[in-house]
């Protein structure tokens, strides 16, 4: 069977069993989105996650000059991470072909087997995205937070102009990022999603480059604005080299507070630390405390902080899987805004 004929065929739409069950939509992108995907399927949850498109790096960004296509990366981390047969299809999709000179070298199987779904669907990138679903039997659902390809541009706080996500990853002290174009559309998925969640989780993941770039999407903040679900905000466990290298709890909120968040992150999720072990075995936590070294209040009202046992005990810079998805799964909705 050729692929284009294996992409149309698919696997034939089934019952939704968990169409009643609670609704948690995932706001992220990159690695952190994945772990949290993964530790949350099998939960008796319905999952949505919504990717950010603004990624411009490694075989995303070439697929995108190339092909037209948004970047399809982080789309394909997380149907991976939702796939009923996850071991299998990651060890597949992952599978970065050898890089000798060619139009496919060096590209993840998952990467191309997106392009030509989304070229099957003659361009169309959400039913792209579905066709795949279909194949890999997702549990869940994964949708772009736009249609088309975003760019980041970020400001230094020297005044340097920083160009695409790759670069500014690597950027330390950056003071402000915005999106080209900057009126984007969100996918009526992703605002549908929004609307209906039972609970909004934005994270983890790289605050300018991952986080940030869905409260800059008009549609997506709007939707965020009106939404009647509580969201939280899950901070990482530690500072990222480069992006946000020295930067503190409170400076990761104000962060998400000038680019938007204000007034619609309800609660923090941090990590515990680890006892037993040196500051020097974690790295610098992004949340030690709400109080500086002389126990005053910090300056600026902060969202409620639930602190839970979620830090990796083999990776202590990341994120468990199983225990963050059981962190988030075990929040309850305690009014409108409101969890515990």
């Amino acid at each position: 069977m050729g692929i284009a004929r294996w992409l149309r065929r698919g696997t034939p739409g089934r019952r939704d069993p968990l169409a009643g069950a609670r609704h948690v939509v995932v706001l992220g992108g990159g690695t952190g989105m994945s772990t949290a995907l993964r530790g949350l399927k099998g939960r008796g949850l319905r999952i949505t996650a919504i990717v950010s498109m603004a990624d411009d790096g490694g075989s995303s960004g070439v697929l995108r000059e190339r092909l037209g296509i948004p970047p399809v990366g982080d789309l394909r981390n997380c149907l991976i991470a939702l796939a009923d047969a996850e071991p299998t299809a990651g060890v597949v999709l992952q599978h970065r072909l050898p890089t000798e000179a060619g139009s496919t070298r060096g590209h993840p199987i998952g990467n191309l087997l997106l392009a030509a779904a989304i070229a099957e669907e003659g361009g169309d990138l959400e039913r792209g995205v579905e066709r795949v679903h279909r194949i890999l039997q997702v549990r869940g659902r994964v949708v772009p937070a736009t249609a088309i390809a975003t760019r980041l541009r970020g400001r230094t706080r020297s005044g340097v102009i920083i160009h695409g996500q790759a670069a500014l990853a690597r950027t330390r002290g950056i003071a402000g990022v915005e999106l080209e174009p900057t009126d984007v559309a969100a996918t009526p998925s992703a605002v549908e999603a929004i609307r209906t969640a039972d609970l909004l989780v934005l994270g983890p993941g790289s605050l300018y480059t991952s986080v940030i770039p869905h409260l800059l999407v008009p549609g997506i903040r709007i939707a965020l604005v009106r939404r009647r679900a509580p969201l939280v905000w899950v901070a990482n466990v530690d500072e990222q080299e480069g992006e946000t290298e020295g930067m503190d709890l409170e400076a990761h909120v104000e962060a998400l507070y000038a680019h938007g968040g204000d007034g619609v992150i309800d609660a923090i999720l941090a990590a515990a630390p680890l006892r037993g072990r040196r500051r020097e075995q974690i790295g610098t936590p992004v949340h030690p405390a709400y109080r500086d070294e002389e126990g005053r209040s910090r300056p600026r009202e902060l969202p409620p902080l639930i602190v839970r046992d979620i830090i990796s005990r083999l990776r202590p810079h990341l994120h468990d899987a199983a225990r963050l998805g059981a962190a988030i799964d075990g929040l309850r909705v305690t009014g409108p805004h409101a969890v515990r």
